[in-house]
C-alpha cells in the first residue's frame, strides 16, 4: 500500500548500489505502490534529456503495479531553474515528473545550493516563473555544520558535526524565502528529524503557508546511541540520527498528526563504501516497509493513521492517483549488504515464525 516519496535509485555509473529495475522489483514485492526517485545521481537529473533517460529505464524495467515518479533537480544557475519550470509546466512528463528538489545543504552528489543568496535566487526564479508544484528541500545549513569534527572511528561524531541546529535554521530560511517571494508552489521539508523544526513547520502551516513535512523511519525508530554499537558507522546518514529526547518528541509528534507522512530515504551503498572512505551516508529502506507498518501498529497507531501516513497524505499532496491493490509480500531484505533494522525486527518478533 505505501507510497515512498523519497528513494535514491542510481543506475549508470552506480549500478552496484541500486538500479531502477531492482528498486521497482523490491518495491513490488514489499507492497509499495509508488516510488519517487531523487535527482542526485552521478549525472544529476537536471535536464529534459536526463528525465527521458530515467523514465525509459523505468519503462524498460517492466514492473507493472509500481508507479515510478521522478524529481527534477535544481542548481544555482537561473537559466537551469527557468528551464526546469518550463519542463514541468509543459506537462509532457505528467504525472511522472512529481516535483523539484533543492539541496539547501550538501549531501550525496553535487547538487548542493548552499549559499543563502543562491537559494534566494532559486525562490525568486521559481516564483517569477509561476511554479505551482511541489518543492522538496533537504534542509541543513552549511554554516552550522563542521564536517571536520567527524571521526569515522567514533561514528557518533557525525551527529555532532551536523547538529539539529543546522536543520532548524535551514527550515527557517526556506520559509522566509518562500514568504519573501510569495512562492506559489507547495513547500515540502524532506526527512525532517528535529522536533523544533516540526513545530516551526506546523506554526507556519497554521499561518496559511502551503507547507508539509515527512519523516524517515530511522529518525523515529533510532537515536544517535545506535552509532555507538559495533559497526555504528552503518547508520551514518544525512540528516543524522538525533539525541534520545529529540527522537522521543518527534515520535509523539508523528502520532499526533504533526508530520504529514513517512518516507524512507532509501539509499543503498556497498559495505566498503559505508565502512571505508568516503564513509557514504544513507541506508536502504524499501524492503522494510512491511516492518515499518508493523512497528507503527505495535506502537498503537490506528489503521486510519497508518493509511494516512503511508499513502493518502502523500497521494493528495502530489496529486497522483495510485490504485491500491493487495498482493503477496515477499521478503527482499537480503538483497542489501546489511540490515539496518534487524534489531527492530527481532524486538517485534517479525515476521512471525
Amino acid at each position: 500500500m505505501p507510497i515512498d516519496t523519497h528513494v535514491h535509485l542510481r543506475d549508470e555509473e552506480q549500478k552496484h548500489k541500486e538500479t531502477i529495475k531492482h528498486g521497482l522489483e523490491v518495491a513490488f514485492d514489499s507492497g509499495v505502490h509508488a516510488i519517487f526517485d531523487m535527482p542526485n545521481t552521478a549525472r544529476p537529473v537536471i535536464t529534459k534529456e536526463r528525465i527521458l533517460n530515467r523514465l525509459k529505464l523505468a519503462k524498460d524495467a517492466n514492473v507493472p503495479g509500481v508507479f515510478y515518479g521522478l524529481y527534477l533537480g535544481l542548481t544555482n544557475e537561473a537559466e537551469q531553474v527557468k528551464q526546469a519550470v518550463d519542463i514541468y509546466m509543459e506537462g509532457e512528463f505528467s504525472p511522472y515528473l512529481v516535483g523539484m528538489k533543492l539541496y539547501a545543504g550538501h549531501s550525496v552528489g553535487n547538487l548542493g545550493v548552499t549559499r543563502i543568496e543562491q537559494q534566494e535566487a532559486v525562490y525568486e526564479t521559481l516564483s517569477n516563473s509561476g511554479y505551482s508544484g511541489v518543492l522538496v528541500v533537504h534542509c541543513e545549513k552549511e554554516s552550522y555544520i563542521n564536517r571536520e569534527n567527524f571521526d569515522p572511528k567514533v561514528a557518533v561524531t557525525h551527529c555532532h558535526a551536523q547538529p539539529e541546529k543546522a536543520e532548524i535554521e535551514s527550515v527557517k530560511d526556506q520559509i522566509r524565502l518562500a514568504r519573501k517571494y510569495n512562492f506559489p508552489g507547495k513547500l515540502h521539508i524532506a526527512h525532517i528529524s528535529s522536533p523544533i523544526a516540526v513545530g516551526i513547520v506546523n506554526k507556519t502551516k497554521k499561518e496559511g503557508m502551503d507547507i508539509s513535512s515527512a519523516i524517515c523511519p530511522h529518525h523515529f525508530i533510532y537515536d544517535w546511541r545506535q552509532m555507538n554499537v559495533p559497526n555504528g558507522i552503518f547508520w551514518k546518514m544525512n540528516p543524522p540520527l538525533r539525541e534520545y529526547e529529540s527522537r522521543e518528541k518527534i515520535f509523539k509528534m508523528l502520532r499526533n498528526g504533526e508530520i504529514d507522512w513517512i518516507e524512507t530515504d532509501h539509499a543503498p551503498h556497498t559495505l566498503d563504501e559505508k565502512i571505508k572512505s568516503p564513509f557514504m551516508s544513507g541506508i536502504p529502506g524499501l524492503a522494510w516497509w512491511p516492518l515499518f507498518i508493523e512497528f507503527l501498529s505495535q506502537n498503537n497507531f490506528s489503521g486510519e493513521q497508518i493509511e494516512r501516513l503511508t499513502f493518502s497524505n502523500a497521494a493528495e499532496r502530489f496529486g497522483v492517483e495510485i490504485k491500491k491493490v493487495r498482493r503477496e509480500i515477499k521478503d527482499r531484505r537480503k538483497d542489501y549488504p546489511f540490515d539496518p533494522y534487524e534489531k527492530i525486527a527481532q524486538e517485534l518478533e517479525w515476521p512471525a515464525g
